[in-house]
């Protein structure tokens, strides 16, 4: 049974749409206003039809004609916070920062199943071949659930050490995901078994490329296997007025198999992971945190801990966070690392181009992390302003000022490109080229590892041996707990 929610559903009609236009190239489409300085999230296109949440804060999610702006349907939620959504199977899969998960029929915007998990919820849902994966709080712990995508029907949970950096990523037939205290893992979609974790101060979400994976991460802490009491951790009180270093931040390759390091790119200069960094801004936004309850962010959250990893230790602004997460397509590694895009070979690091023409705000990313297919690369910037490169050369394609600051990835369709705006507003606007497709949510698929392909699942190696006890696995929905079917469990 789900858990009853007893919040009456609001019925919202957003702004009508106003025309848009960029001088520079000519190009046209539309902005709709949704809710005035309320950061939105990236959108989700299937067809002609988008979706997309009202942001943190917010019980509204939309669904809009992708051509004209037009509202199609609205959802009330009965919980605040609507992530990015995910599409698959003719439904629309997110969750609430507090504290569902939704599952709703695209075309007509009925709830066909609701799900409590925990408070907060920090990361967006994946979805690949049937099942939704999402990590949520219970007990004191933080838990990867796989659930049957129609149904809502638990599969198996594990338990991780804490929540998940943006979301879980399904690729080359495992689920792989980064968490807040830097950890990599690799789980078994079928079985929910950890196949491995890497300790790697990991600061995105992984990307999944033939066998690799390749995640950023602070290159100012020891990597590998969590290490014994280490008395050079403490210091003397002299040692403790003195400036630390700025962090720094990379992209590594790591064997999708076994977790072990294969390569590492370029090191550079991240001040946006410090938590002094944009101090005034992230104070800008604890009256987010307030207005949903979060004076203090429950212990649950174990923010402490991703404030000393990422510099973000308020629920809003963990809730937001992407990351400088890598893309790889065709051989070539695309990464915001230092807050400048780079391109590189995949293999040998080869540099190929480099950007980083774009305004710094301290406390905030210049570049969204980056969206590539069909030899174009897409990012939007915070000084306001959605651009195009050419994949192989580097070169600017195009450049629209949308208006706003674009915090959130942009997504990409059938010749159109639209972007959640931190002032409230949603934009879209036709390119003229039929190639500016094929990222139409964030992460560019539901599995968030670009446009899905059938699942191979390579053997490249013996997994290292998972522990059993991480792992509850309900044979049937009656034998399962109240809830979720969890139960707590000592590692």
């Amino acid at each position: 049974m789900f858990e009853k929610h007893h919040r009456t559903r609001n019925q919202r009609l957003a702004a009508s749409p106003l025309a848009f236009r960029d001088d520079t190239t000519g190009f046209t489409g539309w902005r709709i206003g949704l809710e005035l300085q309320r950061p939105v999230p990236t959108p989700a296109i299937a067809g002609e039809r988008l979706f997309v949440g009202g942001g943190f804060g917010s019980y509204d999610f939309y669904a809009f004609d992708a051509r004209s702006g037009a509202q199609a349907w609205h959802l009330g939620t009965t919980d605040d916070g609507p992530t990015a959504a995910v599409l698959a199977e003719g439904l629309a899969v997110f969750n609430t920062e507090c504290c569902t998960l939704e599952v709703v029929e695209a075309a007509t915007g009925r709830v066909l199943w609701e799900k409590w998990l925990g408070d907060p919820l920090l990361a967006q849902p994946a979805v690949m071949e049937g099942r939704v994966f999402m990590v949520y709080p219970r007990d004191g712990h933080h838990w990867l659930g796989a659930f049957t995508l129609k149904e809502g029907r638990p599969l198996w949970t594990t338990r991780l050490d804490h929540d998940v950096i943006t979301a879980p990523v399904v690729a080359e037939g495992k689920v792989y995901l980064s968490t807040f205290d830097g950890t990599v893992w690799c789980i078994d979609p079928d079985t929910g078994r950890v196949q491995w974790s890497q300790q790697m101060q990991a600061t995105s979400a992984p990307w999944v490329y033939q066998g690799d994976v390749f995640v950023a991460h602070r290159d100012d802490a020891p990597r590998g296997a969590r290490q014994p009491g280490d008395p050079e951790r403490t210091r003397p009180s002299e040692a403790i007025a003195a400036e630390p270093p700025p962090p720094r931040e990379r992209t590594s390759r790591v064997d999708a198999a076994a977790g072990t390091l294969r390569s590492s790119y370029s090191s550079k200069l991240a001040g946006y992971l410090s938590k002094g960094s944009g101090q005034a801004r992230k104070r800008a936004y604890h009256a987010s945190d307030s207005m949903v309850g979060f004076g203090h962010a429950p212990s649950s959250a174990k923010l402490h801990v991703a404030e000393g990893l990422i510099g973000e230790g308020l629920v809003s602004r963990t809730w937001r966070f992407q990351g400088s997460r890598p893309v790889v397509v065709n051989g070539i590694l695309y990464d915001i690392t230092g807050d400048r895009l780079e391109a590189s070979d995949a293999r040998t690091g080869d540099l190929l181009w480099s950007w980083q023409d774009a305004q710094a705000v301290e406390g905030e990313r210049r570049l969204t992390p980056p969206a590539v297919a069909n030899g174009r690369v897409w990012a939007g910037t915070w000084d306001g302003r959605i651009l195009s490169w050419d994949a192989l050369l580097g070169d600017v394609r195009w450049a629209v000022k949308v208006g706003a600051p674009c915090h959130w990835q942009p997504a990409i369709s059938d010749g159109w490109v639209y972007a959640g705006l931190e002032d409230g507003s949603l934009v879209g606007f036709a390119t003229g080229d039929p190639l500016d497709t094929d990222w139409p949510m964030w992460g560019g698929g539901c599995g968030h590892n670009g446009k899905p392909i059938p699942e191979s699942r390579p053997e490249t190696g013996a997994p290292l041996a998972p522990s059993p006890s991480d792992v509850i696995q309900p044979k049937t929905e009656k034998e399962a707990p109240a809830g979720l079917g969890l139960a707590p469990l000592a590692r």
